[in-house]
């Protein structure tokens, strides 16, 4: 019987873990956030650049699962305008981890999936992004990607 017990909690735990902070409601300010990062995935979906480009602050650094050192939004811009150029993901899925909110600074912690039109790349990763508010605008200011099935390289021979 005490196995039994045990086996029902478990599996309450693990099914609850899958909400937000264990069911806890997300406050109006954290559903705006998400909403944000959202938005962004939308456009790269629809491959627009310049809404993308929207998104970032101008000082915005971007550390990619692939590469050792971070972008600037420049390298940002020139990077997504070459890769749209060779797929544009069809399929998106993103799920939140944790939003932490700290007067107007926010950092964004997701887990994403996505796939090409014709399925000859996809990718899934876990992401955090450190958003500004500013302008009552969400822009993002820093991010950290890495792949699920790859560790991205350490810079300077680490």
């Amino acid at each position: 019987m005490k196995f039994i017990y045990i086996s029902i909690m478990v599996c309450i735990f693990i099914v609850a873990s899958g909400f937000n902070a264990f069911g806890e409601e997300w406050t109006a300010e954290q559903k705006e956030v998400w909403e944000a990062v959202e938005g962004h995935w939308e456009s790269l979906k629809k491959g627009d650049v310049e809404a993308l480009m929207d998104d970032y602050h101008d000082k915005m650094l971007d550390l990619d699962g692939e590469y050792p050192t971070p972008f600037n939004k420049s390298q940002i811009e020139s990077a997504t305008k070459y890769r749209i150029g060779y797929y544009v993901p069809t399929y998106i899925n993103l799920k939140p981890i944790a939003i932490n909110i700290v007067s107007n600074v926010a950092n964004v912690f997701y887990v994403y999936k996505w796939e090409s039109k014709n399925k000859d790349y996809s990718q899934s990763g876990r992401t955090m992004t450190t958003m500004l508010k500013e302008n009552n605008k969400w822009l993002s200011i820093g991010s950290l990607s890495a792949f699920c099935n790859q560790p991205a390289p350490c810079p300077y021979g680490w």
